[in-house]
């Protein structure tokens, strides 16, 4: 299994939650222990434990199937039973032919009540029964698929809680930078009205300054908006509302890709990605159907002992008791199905022709997302180095226009772009900085080693002294 056992840590996190939730005074939650929040209440990883579960039932059932079958029945019995008897006396009737002599009247015996009991014991082994054999090392295939498939769904858990912390980072950082701006551009435009006021500018800087105060204030508005909503799917991950999570902090390492070979990642992730295991076990257990429909042509061979007890009540030679003992081996040679086996064994062959089509499309796949994601990191790399250095050309850049709008060689127009741009490089580096992260996680899962340590080890950069606590949107 991938989930770590962290019942202690999941715990405490789930108390920190609660207390956000109930809207006590607590401290800012981690990527960590919303993680392990989620480990314990996400409905999605729920379901797929359920199913991974009821999966791995199957290698029981089939073993079943070739192990000794016993079964013991009784029953018992009240009965009653008449018997009707002749009787004789003598005729005393002067005026009959038979007078003086003796004849024979009907008559019955007394009601006749009494128990009758029996009891039996079975026990049957099959001898030969090639596709419950056969059935039994599908059930392997079976449950190895459904292993694969829930080690896949921790994975998605891990990128589904990476993601959507990252996104309320992200979200924060973009709110951030419009408040920047608006702050910056409200000052711009104070400096403008009262340069208007003792003459020195014209109109047009002033509703230059106020159409972009105007934009600007739309813009945190649309940025609240997000903020707010970012938080939404961690209530979904965690069935907890969360108010306050932790920054991340500036100095996360964002480096290359180790190994640097693109072809070494893609030779992992055909060893190790779960989804393509998955797919291979489906496979085999296809091929494995396929001699299960075939045994359908062999004869089947059980042997069985049974016991029997049984008392039949009643008087004279009508009561009994008998015990039995029997040994058999019972054969069953089919002759003719009526085309039946013929049919499913073509079936059988169909559906292993679709499984290996599956899994064909499922290697692709993992090799093009492999190669995809390795060239993604490389540039987020590169993007996140080009973002540092946007920033600095920018704070230049606004500086540098400044000082001509002071000596009056720029306009107000090119003082407000310089300072947007300035604020848009901000966020933009922080961006390329959480889709490293995203990219970095997602090569991970393709290739088969994500693991919750991930989680763990990203969390040291998650700082206490940088709290995203949610907003409220206000009407303006």
């Amino acid at each position: 299994m991938i989930l770590a056992s962290r019942s202690l840590t999941a715990a405490i996190s789930a108390f920190s939650l609660t207390l956000l939730c109930a809207g006590l005074p607590v401290q800012a939650v981690s990527l960590s222990e919303v993680y392990d929040s989620a480990v314990n209440n996400d409905p999605q990883l729920g379901a797929a434990t359920a199913l991974y579960k009821s999966r791995g039932e199957v290698v029981n059932q089939a073993m079943a199937g070739i192990l000794p079958f016993v079964s013991v029945g009784g029953s018992t019995s009240d009965n009653r039973r008449r018997i009707p008897l002749p009787l004789t006396e003598i005729d005393s009737d002067p005026g009959s032919p038979t007078f003086g002599q003796l004849t024979t009247v009907p008559g019955t015996r007394p009601t006749d009540r009494f128990n009758s009991h029996s009891w039996q014991a079975v026990l049957s082994q099959p001898v030969f029964r090639l596709d419950r054999w056969y059935q039994f090392q599908q059930s392997k295939n079976i449950e190895a698929q459904a292993l694969a498939q829930f080690a896949a769904d921790q994975q998605d858990l891990i990128v589904r809680v990476t993601d959507s912390y990252l996104d309320i980072l992200q979200s924060q950082d973009g709110l951030s930078a419009s408040n920047a701006e608006r702050d910056a551009v409200g000052r711009q435009l104070e400096q403008v009205q009262q340069r208007f006021d003792v003459g020195l500018v014209a109109i047009t800087d002033v509703l230059e300054s106020t159409a972009a105060f105007d934009s600007s204030t739309v813009n945190v508005i649309e940025a609240e908006g997000a903020q707010s909503s970012s938080f939404e799917p961690l209530l979904r991950l965690t069935g907890e509302r969360v108010e306050s999570v932790l920054g991340l902090s500036g100095d996360f390492p964002v480096r290359p890709p180790e190994p640097a070979n693109e072809e070494d990642w893609v030779q992992i992730a055909l060893q190790q990605n779960y989804s393509l295991i998955a797919s291979r076990e489906a496979v085999r257990a296809a091929e494995r159907q396929i001699m299960i429909a075939k045994s359908g042509h062999l004869p089947t061979i059980d042997a069985q002992v049974s016991w029997s007890h049984s008392v039949s009540g009643g008087g004279g030679f009508f009561g009994s008791k008998t015990d039995n003992r029997a040994l058999a081996l019972q054969v069953n040679v089919p002759l003719y199905s009526g085309g039946s086996t013929r049919s499913i064994v073509k079936q059988s062959g169909y559906q292993l022709e679709e499984a290996q089509q599956n899994f064909d499309l499922t290697q692709r796949t993992v090799v093009e997302n492999t190669r995809i994601l390795f060239i993604a990191i490389i540039t987020d790399v590169a993007r996140v180095r080009a973002r540092l250095r946007g920033i600095e050309s920018s704070q230049s850049a606004l500086d540098a226009t400044q000082t001509g709008y002071e000596v009056g060689t720029r306009n107000i127009v090119d003082v407000l772009l310089a300072q947007q741009r300035l604020y848009q490089s901000q966020f933009q580096y922080d961006s390329a900085r959480y889709q490293y992260v995203k990219d970095t996680f997602r090569l991970k899962q393709v290739v088969g080693s994500l693991s919750p340590d991930d989680i763990y080890e990203l969390n040291k950069f998650i700082v206490g002294n940088k709290i995203v606590s949610r907003i409220t949107p206000t009407t303006r």
